[in-house]
Formats: structure tokens, sequence, C-alpha cells
């Protein structure tokens, strides 16, 4: 589960880095259909790094749950 944290956060790095550009040319053109997919994209800037720590947070409660698995490696 320790492999998985890294890439993840990368990931999610890069995904955000993508999503802001995003929505700074999307604030810039300025049509309606533009203005919808700025609003599309602001909801992902919040809800990605929400499930980001939603994930991290349920890997800690699984690798409390299995002190196992943690001998093992």
């Amino acid at each position: 589960m320790e492999r998985l944290k890294r890439p993840l956060a990368i990931l999610c790095l890069i995904l955000m880095g993508i999503l802001i550009v995003g929505a700074v040319v999307l604030a810039l053109i300025g049509t309606e259909r533009s203005a919808r997919l700025l609003m599309a994209d602001l909801f992902c800037l919040i809800v990605i790094p929400v499930a980001f720590y939603g994930y991290q947070m349920l890997m800690n409660v699984m690798k409390k749950k299995n002190p196992e698995e943690e001998k093992k490696d």
C-alpha cells in the first residue's frame, strides 16, 4: 500500500496542474459554453483532492486493522 501513495500523489498533482491551466484558459475564453466547462473544472478541482485524501484515510485505517501484513513486509 505504501508503494501506491507516491505514484498516486504525483498523478494527482499532474491532474491538478492540468485542471488549473484549463480553468485559466476557460476563464479567459468567456463564452457561455466555456462557463459551464469552467464550473465542471472547478468542481473537479475540489473533488479530486478530497477523493485522494479519503483514499489515504482509508489506507491508514486498513493498515491499522491488518498488523500481520506489516510484519510480512
